[in-house]
């Protein structure tokens, strides 16, 4: 699915910890998008693009 900066995800962390969060950037790499996402909790994070569940 296609995002854009502003939408609402839901994303699965390394620990296996749902988040949510807006994205505020997104990077083109090579084989895949990566995504950098503001959450509820004030953290930012850099997540693959498969990691996001909705």
């Amino acid at each position: 699915m296609k995002y854009t900066i502003g939408d609402a995800v839901r994303f699965k962390l390394e620990s296996g910890d749902v988040e949510e969060g807006n994205i505020q950037f997104i990077e083109n790499g090579n084989s895949e998008e990566i995504y950098y996402i503001n959450s509820s909790n004030r953290w930012a994070y850099k997540i693959s693009g498969k990691k996001i569940i909705s």
